[in-house]
């Protein structure tokens, strides 16, 4: 496995401030092209949107943008994943401060206010989660 300098290297990653650093610390372990392992990233995304991602497989998995037509519902992600049944879901390293927006039926927001995947996860109706 990379080394998370290795990995920034290998995807020409520019990290754009603390928040940032902190998602893709968080999850660059999960990538196919790091681990091999295709099942990881899907398995640990359904885990905290809290749905059956066991049958899907990742379409896009991007911590430089969105380079498909999908539109954030705010700007700069800092994580994207769109898996094979077209969810996306929008990785934020902190709380918005805009008004809460209103969510398409197959779009999730996570905000990853952790160091730690494992920590308290908050869900909403919203199908926004927290992760503190």
């Amino acid at each position: 496995m990379m080394t998370f300098d290795e990995f920034i290297t290998f995807r020409d990653l520019k990290i754009k401030n603390k928040d940032h650093e902190r998602v893709v610390k968080a999850f660059y372990v999960y990538l196919s092209s790091v681990t091999g392992n295709p099942r990881l990233l899907p398995d640990e995304v359904g885990r905290i949107i809290n749905i059956d991602t066991s049958s899907l497989a990742v379409s896009t998995g991007c911590f430089n943008g969105i380079f498909d037509d999908t539109i954030p519902p705010y700007d700069d992600v800092d994580f994207y994943i769109k898996l094979s049944n077209g969810i996306c879901i929008f990785v934020y390293g902190r709380v918005q401060s805009d008004t809460l927006k209103e969510l398409n039926d197959n779009e999730y927001i996570v905000f990853m206010l952790s160091n730690d995947l494992s920590g308290i996860i908050e869900r909403n109706i919203d199908r926004c989660t927290y992760i503190h």
